[in-house]
């Protein structure tokens, strides 16, 4: 009886530690919050920097138009107001961190729904990007609680500009010309006279008619004496003996001199002195 009741008493304090860790992981992670976000505001004192809050202003600004609405859910408004800026603790004592406050307001009835209260430490101790930085945590964490969407930011490269100029020439300050405004002259306008009407033409004579002209006189063509020039008679076209070759038969000879002949002769081809 007494190992039952010890069994017994064992598994009840095991659900017991259970039940309880189950209930700090709910306090330390909160269910996120939904709802329909229509706007935001982000509100602070004189003191806070003016790029401090736009930023934050149109980061969040931006994560709401990202958002598609929740079927269902209620429309809301949301107010941010930065209490206060201060430094961290111990690592994070040259970070900024800021305190600021979310009051989630109801558009049909006008009256705050939920509040809730943050601190966000900044992820750089550069001055040039820790406003820049922290607006971002800021941001962030709202986004995260309000299941806000982050935007897609597109960066653009810019436009390579080519110079001409040498590393070594000293640069050229161009200043703008200044327009200067034209004065207005005292003198009056000289309006252009008006149109007079042409005066009437006096009437053109009519134009003579057209006069026949006279063809020049043709003289007759006397021919010349054709005695003194006679005809020519028409040359006869000689006809062409057909030519022999020497496969037709044909015998040629060579005669040198004018009474030679070799082939009568021997002493014909003889040179004679």
């Amino acid at each position: 009886m007494s190992a039952r009741s010890l069994r017994t008493a064992i598994a009840f304090g095991l659900v017991l530690c259970l039940a309880s860790c189950a209930s700090i992981q709910a306090r330390m992670f909160p269910k996120h919050l939904v709802y329909y976000v229509r706007n935001v505001t982000v509100i602070a004192d004189a003191r806070m920097p003016l790029d401090l809050i736009s930023g934050v202003d149109a980061r969040v600004s931006a994560a709401i138009a990202a958002t598609q609405p929740p079927p269902g859910a209620e429309r809301v408004v949301l107010m941010v107001k930065i209490d206060r800026l201060d430094h961290g603790e111990g690592a994070r004592r040259r970070m900024e961190r800021a305190h600021f406050t979310v009051t989630v307001t109801s558009v049909e009835t006008g009256e705050p729904v939920a509040e809730g209260k943050y601190v966000v430490n900044a992820s750089t101790d550069d001055p040039r990007f820790a406003r820049g930085a922290l607006a971002e945590e800021i941001a962030s964490r709202i986004r995260s609680d309000f299941s806000l969407v982050h935007p897609t930011v597109r960066i653009v490269p810019a436009p390579r500009m080519t110079s001409t100029r040498l590393k070594s020439d000293p640069e050229v300050a161009i200043r703008p010309t200044p327009r200067v405004a034209p004065i207005a002259s005292a003198t009056p306008k000289v309006m252009p006279p008006a149109p007079q009407a042409a005066p009437a033409s006096a009437p053109t004579p009519p134009k003579p008619a057209p006069v026949e002209m006279v063809a020049p006189p043709v003289l007759p063509v006397t021919s010349g004496d054709k005695s003194a020039y006679p005809d020519q008679p028409a040359r006869p076209v000689a006809q062409m003996k057909p030519a022999t070759t020497v496969d037709q038969g044909a015998r040629g000879a060579v005669r040198l001199g004018g009474g030679c002949d070799p082939a009568a002769s021997e002493d014909c081809l003889t040179i004679k002195p």
